[in-house]
């Protein structure tokens, strides 16, 4: 089939995530892009003519992570904190593995284009990616996944914020910069980040209460995290410009004026009732990590308020060094051990559409509906050989891990199988 040639794509099932699922589906595309979603005798009779593909497996939209650490790809060993141990014991660890590393800018390399290339495999076809070093995001020999590199910044000091403040003016606007978290960077160069960030129009991801630490230090400036960085001989009292009231990390940021449609709150493992309201208020956006959260043992984040609310979570993985696997089909099966009475379909939800919606990508990706991009997932697995029902297959789908074969369609019409595990 010629490259952007007409196309029907049949399944025995297709899920738009934005509508029910449909069995004995169909895709019909063109040019590029999705023109209609549907019943198959219903999509053959309307484009009556074209090619017809006959898929064997479940059509759905590719998955998204929403928080990555690529250039901590190299870093698997850094050990898990032991239980009642802070977070903090855990960058100590981060922090020591990094500057030890004996590794070649090579050697680094290699390991995350294999990151990169286990996300394709799995599925994954845009990455929201976080890091404090600069690098070229086309240097990756496949096309996909795509990349949204994000330049973070820590300045827990007064001088480190001159500094990094420096940097940024001389950073070209085609590079977004962000802040690492709150008890990490002062509130001067949060401001500036995100004024910075305004005028780009740029997505701001930034670390939210994912350990309860940092609540803590907002509040008082006490606790592990103000004996952290006092033991590196970063504290200064910069924080202290910023009167918290006692409030949580979400209104820490309310007050440093973050909050809008274009914050991408990581983590939320500790917010309450009324930060999630505010949340909803300005619009912000969350992404869940529960696979990190599990191995550092901060907790989990309470999706059924988030959900009650409206918010609709994205996914993400983090790094390799504070999770054993980065799959969000596994995160999937996580949020289903730890949330059993969140449906089934929102989770799926979570790792689709919520990822475009948390990275203002939904009109190409997150969803099967007429004018987004054609290039979607066909998994296939001896499962689901004889299900009938759309409850059981989902469930399937979002409990077990990823699946035996998961396959890339694109709008050339390429059909590429992958096994799970390869």
């Amino acid at each position: 089939m010629e490259k952007n040639t007409p196309a029907i794509y049949t399944a025995p099932w297709v899920l738009p995530i934005v509508g029910q699922p449909i069995r004995h589906g169909a895709i019909a595309i063109k040019d590029g892009r999705i023109e209609a979603v549907g019943p198959a005798a219903e999509i053959r009779a309307a484009y009556f003519g074209r090619e017809v593909v006959d898929c064997r497996g479940v059509l759905l939209p590719a998955l998204i992570n929403a928080h990555i650490h690529l250039e901590l790809s190299h870093l698997s060993d850094v050990s898990r904190p032991a239980a009642g141990q802070p977070m903090c014991s855990w960058i100590a660890d981060l922090i020591r593995s990094r500057n030890n590393c004996e590794l070649t800018a090579q050697e680094k390399e290699h390991c995350r284009q294999r990151i990169l290339l286990d996300q394709y495999h799995a599925g994954v076809i845009l990455l929201a990616d976080i890091g404090n070093e600069q690098y070229s995001v086309d240097s990756q020999s496949f096309h996909l996944p795509f990349i949204l590199h994000f330049q973070e910044f820590l300045a827990p000091t007064k001088n480190a914020t001159d500094a990094a403040a420096l940097i940024l003016a001389g950073l070209p606007d085609t590079i977004a910069a962000t802040a690492h978290a709150p008890y990490s960077t002062t509130p001067e160069l949060f401001r500036i980040l995100k004024d910075r960030a305004r005028r780009l129009g740029k997505i701001f991801p930034v670390h939210v209460a994912e350990s309860i630490d940092e609540i803590e230090f907002l509040r008082f400036a006490t606790g592990s995290f103000r004996e952290f960085l006092g033991g590196l001989g970063a504290w200064d009292g910069a924080f202290s410009q910023v009167e918290n009231n006692g409030s949580g990390t979400v209104k820490y940021l309310h007050q440093l004026d973050v909050l809008d449609p274009m914050t991408l709150c990581v983590h939320c493992v500790h917010v309450d009732e009324s930060e999630v309201e505010l949340l909803v208020e300005k619009g912000a956006h969350v992404c869940l990590c529960p696979g990190s959260n599990r191995f550092l043992r901060v907790g989990m984040a309470p999706i059924e308020l988030l959900l009650r609310y409206g918010l609709l979570p994205a996914i993400g993985t983090d790094s390799i060094s504070s999770n054993e696997t980065l799959d969000i089909w596994g995160e999937m099966r996580i949020l289903r051990e730890e949330h059993p009475d969140v449906e089934p379909a929102k989770i799926l939800e979570m790792a689709t559409l919520g990822g475009a919606l948390a990275l203002h990508c939904d009109g190409d990706f997150g969803s099967l509906a007429p004018s987004r991009r054609a290039i979607f997932l066909e998994v296939d697995d001896e499962r689901w050989a004889h299900v009938d029902s759309e409850e059981i297959l989902i469930d399937t789908l979002t409990k077990g891990g990823r699946p035996r074969v998961v396959s890339w369609v694109d709008a050339a019409g390429a059909v590429i199988s992958h096994m799970a595990g390869e």
